[in-house]
Parts: structure tokens; sequence; C-alpha cells
């Protein structure tokens, strides 16, 4: 797979900040997750930044646009800040990494039954789990769509897809 490169970029996250976030929460990040901290940390993608979603109802492709990655410690919109507003809404299970431009979230597993894996949170459709269901597996609420079983197959699952604008108009 072609590397991705990253833009919008913060100063580099340490693995010491991210230890403080997995003490202060509870959980540990996925080592490839952490490898995308320490390299990049936040930023967007500079060409593919689509994942297409498989639509288990119609088998249609939906595209899900990464808007930005939310980078440790420095900058706006943290990991540590969404994870702030974010906590009570989510499954104990769920972190926040990155956002779609209208608010949609993606966010990793890390959980013992699906940990790693990739989900897409509608937030049109979001409704939270029950109190007494955020400490049970994988019952993660309405609007939480599967992605990939890794943050690395996300990676490697987005693609490019051009604004219709920048097609060529040979047809005068």
């Amino acid at each position: 797979m072609t590397p991705h490169y990253f833009i919008g970029t913060q100063e580099p996250a340490t693995l010491a900040d991210i230890e403080a976030i997995e003490q202060q929460y509870g959980f540990t990040l996925p080592a490839d997750y952490k490898a995308h901290l320490l390299q990049y940390n936040g930023g967007w993608p500079r060409d593919r930044d689509t994942f297409l979603q498989l639509d288990p109802v119609d088998g249609e492709h939906v595209e899900r646009s990464v808007n930005q990655f939310k980078p440790v410690k420095n900058g706006d919109y943290t990991l540590e800040s969404s994870l702030r507003s974010l906590r009570s809404e989510l499954h104990d299970d769920l972190v926040p990494f990155a956002n779609e431009a209208g608010g949609d979230q993606f966010v990793l597993s890390v959980g013992p039954e699906d940990y790693g894996s990739v989900y897409y949170i509608s937030h049109e459709f979001y409704k939270p789990p029950k109190r007494k269901e955020m400490k049970q597996p994988r019952q993660y609420g309405k609007g939480v769509s599967f992605l990939a079983p890794s943050f690395t197959a996300f990676l490697d699952g987005l693609v490019d897809i051009p604004d219709d604008d920048d097609d060529d108009d040979d047809d005068e």
C-alpha cells in the first residue's frame, strides 16, 4: 500500500503523553495507533482521506471522509478534549480518534472482544447505550457501524475520491 502523508499535524506526541492518557482513562491504545500518533499527531491525509463503508442493507458503498485526526496534547480538538467531552456519551470501550466534517466520529475499540477495531458513529442516528450497557462488550448503541478490524486496516482502506469539480469536461 502507498504510504500516507499527513498535513496539518501538531508537534509530535511522546510516549509519555500517550501513556498519561491511557493511565487516566484506564485503557491501552493499540500499538499501530500509538505509532501513528508518534509519527503524525493529528492532521489529515494529504490525498487519500475517504473510507468506503459497505452498507449492509443495500450493498452500496457509503463515503466516510476524514476531516481531522485528533492530536495528543497539542492543538485544537485533541484526543484528551474529545475524551472529556464525549466520554459520558460513548461506551467505555470506544475512543474517538478522528472526525468527519459534520461532526460524526471515527472511534477505536479498546475492548477485549474487538480490540483495535475501527467504528463510525453517525451523530444523526446515534443513540448512546444505557449506563448499565456501558461496561458490556460491544453494546455500543445505535448508529455505530464497523469499518475495519484495525487502525492499520482503516488507514489502508482510505481512498482518494476526486471532487466533482476536478473532472475535466472534454465534451465542449
